[in-house]
């Protein structure tokens, strides 16, 4: 009687320690599904977030600076630039955005300076490269490609252009 009361026991156990095995594999399993998700909307995160930052950043200057023939694209350090002049106390100045060796930069310098280097400009995002031309009168077309080598293309009206 001891003999069948013992197999029960071991069985019984054996159960037991199974159904734990299977309930830590499962919770792992969970665990590693949701840390791959995870890892993965934190990759399609940062892959856009140098576009978003950087047109809402683009189109941000130029809502700022939209003023009759104050806002228009140059030639600058050999690529086409944003130029956005305002004047200071009875002198012009230029805000100018370009891209230089992988980021977006922003310059702001007197306008009568002669010569200006594109290193002295303000680092304002990483990015592969950054064109803008004018399209039409009044409206600027913007294309960026971001550090991971997406291109996206932005158009943005200036508003001012069409006032009299």
């Amino acid at each position: 009687m001891n003999k069948e009361n013992s197999g029960k026991h071991i069985i019984d156990g054996v159960f037991v320690i199974s159904l734990l095995l299977m309930f830590l594999i499962s919770a792992l399993t969970v665990i590693a599904i949701g840390a791959n998700i995870y890892k993965k909307n934190v990759e399609k995160t940062s892959e856009n977030y140098s576009q978003r930052v950087s047109f809402a950043y683009v189109t941000e200057k130029v809502r700022q600076a939209d003023q009759k023939g104050l806002v228009f694209v140059e030639e600058r350090f050999g690529k086409n630039a944003l130029v956005m002049q305002q004047e200071i106390g009875g002198v012009l100045y230029d805000t100018i955005i370009y891209d230089y060796e992988g980021h977006l930069c922003e310059l702001f310098a007197r306008n009568d300076l002669g010569t200006l280097y594109p290193q002295s400009g303000q680092k304002i995002l990483e990015i592969n490269s950054f064109d803008i031309e004018e399209v039409a009168d009044g409206l600027l077309s913007a294309t960026i490609t971001d550090d991971t080598g997406n291109e996206e293309s932005i158009y943005i009206a200036i508003k001012s252009h069409s006032e009299n």
